[in-house]
């Protein structure tokens, strides 16, 4: 009995503890708003910065609001507040502002719109793809690719020629997110590209996208560029498994092909290539020959 008592006297003291603690945030959160409103921007600032990192729905109104503020700093944390917020109520009013005049401004409302994660942001998202700034191109091709709406593919493929080589790496790195077949193709074209960022981020796309980035890519191993062959081997080595039967059919082509097949089979490791490999080993070219050798050896020494 005296245990029970104990064990109510305890959760008592917790739910009265959990009271207190939500009524001083409520508190809290009504002395933020009405800091929104104050006369200087440095309070107004820092009411929305907090506002943001409490993440309570009531902020939400006022915030969308001092989206409009007159200070481009307080606009800057409002926007950011409510993506952190991630309430679908403030979707419109970002939307509205994301023709604002200011770069920053325009570059975290993008950001917000992908925290929120609604089909409605797609269009204007596709628009600001275009935008003046470098900055914002990134941020809209970053949200396109978490929001993950299939419509915005062409537009990324698009933006994987854009002038910029991050606008490319965050359009890269969307389409892999989406994983469209329809982008296989372009980013395998991207493992061109000469900045090396955009190579790797088209690499792990065509990974993400998997099996149907097969046979682009055991294509893209015979072209004259022998980086692009390096990069095309890498990225096969990564799908792995998906890739392995496309490959061993693709043995049969011409022997400066079937040298590099056989380095990536060897690079995955899967035991169905064995039969295939042992095959090659009676090659007419003694470096198909030399390359299946290797690559049983490096399968062997897996297995240990």
């Amino acid at each position: 009995m005296r245990a029970l008592k104990s064990l109510t006297l305890g959760v008592l003291v917790l739910l009265f503890c959990v009271g207190s603690i939500a009524l001083v945030q409520a508190d809290e959160v009504d002395e933020l708003i009405n800091q929104l409103k104050d006369k200087k921007w440095s309070v107004r600032y820092k009411a929305a910065e907090a506002l943001g990192e409490l993440g309570d729905i009531r902020a939400v109104e006022p915030l969308i609001t001092a989206l409009k503020d007159k200070y481009v700093n307080v606009r800057i944390k409002a926007a950011e507040a409510l993506g952190k917020i991630g309430d679908r109520r403030a979707m419109e009013p970002l939307i509205a502002e994301l023709k604002d005049e200011n770069v920053y401004v325009r570059y975290e409302i993008a950001d917000a719109l992908g925290k929120i994660d609604d089909r409605h942001a797609v269009e204007p998202l596709i628009i600001a793809l275009k935008d003046e700034n470098v900055y914002v191109r990134e941020r809209a091709a970053e949200a396109l690719g978490k929001i993950g709406d299939r419509h915005t593919v062409d537009p990324l493929i698009a933006t994987l020629k854009d002038e910029y080589w991050s606008v490319r790496k965050r359009a890269a790195e969307a389409l892999g997110e989406i994983g469209d077949i329809r982008a296989v193709d372009p980013l395998t074209s991207a493992l061109k590209d000469k900045y090396g960022p955009v190579q790797e981020t088209a690499a792990e796309a065509l990974v993400k996208i998997g099996k149907p980035a097969v046979e682009p890519l055991i294509e893209a191993l015979g072209d004259e560029d022998k980086d692009m062959c390096y990069r095309a081997a890498k990225t096969l080595s990564m799908i792995g498994k998906p890739a392995v039967d496309p490959l061993i059919s693709a043995l049969k082509d011409e022997y400066d092909l079937r040298i590099k097949i056989a380095e990536v089979l060897g690079k995955i490791g899967d035991k169905r290539a064995v039969p295939a490999l042992r095959e090659i080993l009676k090659d007419k070219n003694k470096d198909v020959r030399k390359a299946a050798k290797k690559a049983l050896k490096k399968m062997k020494s897996k297995e240990k």
